[in-house]
């Protein structure tokens, strides 16, 4: 697989890394953060008591591929490093949630970020509303079938795990689960997707998950530390403005293809979701930076 030679940055993505994106492709690639201090087992363990109980989620390890609705909202936990010291024992599935509010992991977010949009003949300033996601689960874990609307990106730093991917069975149940996101999902789908292909990850390894495409994961028979860069461009963004506003005014009817981006009526849906999330943002005292979600 041909690499990019751009200094700077620890994420080797293939050089059709754009392509990719543009097409919503996943694809695997490989990445220097495994040997990251601030991403070892001990750091992540001091993070999780530093973000705090509304930061950290926790789930049983072990579970179906498919999780119905009403099992589908994870729990708070108060001591999280407990739970994650123990990993091998505790039969825990956690989830350091936006560890940018950290401002030394904001920096690890933003840098690497930069430094990918960079390499692969991109602006970084395209990518907007990023976010970073560390899980930390037992020996044989399983994380559920879902989608995400971020581009994604998966770097395992310890154990090793199987990615799957999927596609949607129709057209129509692609809508349905984008509704169901809507209304509180947290994207787990409630039909198994069309199998399409699996990654094998280790330490170092890494893939782009692309938006809207169904995933799972089930770990070995060792602890898994995995981090998740997210981020939207004006793709993603756009299709989730107008979700948000067909949502508001009762009108979600998601199309199984993003919309064109010159369609007049999605563009205005689009524009003013914008505007009325930056006149929040104006409004609140504290501020999140831009980059956050």
């Amino acid at each position: 697989m041909g690499r990019s030679t751009v200094p700077g940055g620890r994420i080797e993505a293939p050089l059709d890394f754009a392509a990719r994106v543009r097409g919503r492709e996943p694809v695997a690639f490989r990445h220097g953060l495994a040997d990251e201090p601030e991403l070892s087992f001990e750091a992540v363990t001091r993070l999780a008591d530093e973000l705090g109980a509304d930061s950290v989620t926790s789930e049983a390890a072990v579970k179906p591929i498919l999780v119905p609705d009403e099992a589908a909202v994870p729990g708070r936990v108060g001591q999280p490093s407990r739970l994650i010291a123990d990993l091998e024992r505790s039969e825990s599935w956690l989830t350091l949630l936006n560890i940018e509010q950290s401002p030394r992991y904001r920096r690890l977010v933003d840098d690497e970020l930069d430094a990918l949009a960079t390499r692969s003949g991109l602006r970084p300033r395209s990518w907007r509303i990023r976010s970073g996601f560390i899980f930390t689960s037992s020996p044989g874990s399983v994380t559920p079938a879902h989608f995400d609307i971020e581009h994604s990106l998966l770097l395992q730093l310890r154990g090793n795990r199987t990615l799957h991917f999927g596609d949607f069975t129709t057209a129509d149940a692609r809508a349905s689960e984008i509704r169901r996101y809507w209304n509180g999902s947290f994207g787990r789908i409630a039909d198994m997707p069309i199998p399409r292909g699996a990654f094998e990850v280790g330490p170092g390894d890494g893939v782009y998950i692309p938006p809207y495409t169904p995933h799972w994961l089930i770990n070995s028979d060792a602890a898994s530390l995995s981090l998740t860069l997210t981020f939207f461009d004006r793709s993603n963004d756009r299709e989730s403005c107008v979700q948000v506003f067909d949502r508001r005014f009762g009108r979600l009817q998601p199309q199984a293809r993003p919309r064109p981006a010159s369609r007049p009526a999605d563009e205005a849906k689009y524009l003013l979701v914008r505007v009325n999330r930056g006149l929040r943002s104006l409004g609140r005292t504290g501020v999140q930076r831009s980059g956050s979600r």
